[in-house]
């Protein structure tokens, strides 16, 4: 196969992996935010959290990587339980 096309899937790769890490990351935020904010802010940060999970989701399976993929499933169950954890 042609070495560009290679190229090409390595980059396209490389930036998935990059985009779903800054995802987590925004997450981890979302998070660190939650005890200062007011029940409605509360609310819109939790919905930007499963939204994160949601992509985690959507995106993880078209990982090749099979350790970067796992790490990635093991953040959106993670954040699946923190989600659980804070429904009132």
């Amino acid at each position: 196969m042609n070495p560009a096309f290679h190229d090409l899937q390595r980059q396209a790769q490389e930036n998935l992996i990059t985009f779903l890490r800054i995802e987590v990351d925004l997450a981890a935020t979302f998070r660190s935010m939650l005890a200062s904010r007011s029940p409605e802010d509360r609310v819109r940060l939790l919905g930007q959290i499963r939204k994160v999970v949601g992509a985690l989701r959507q995106f993880e399976p078209r990982v090749t990587d099979r350790f970067v993929r796992s790490e990635l499933l093991r953040e959106a169950n993670k954040l699946d339980e923190f989600l659980l954890a804070t429904r009132t």
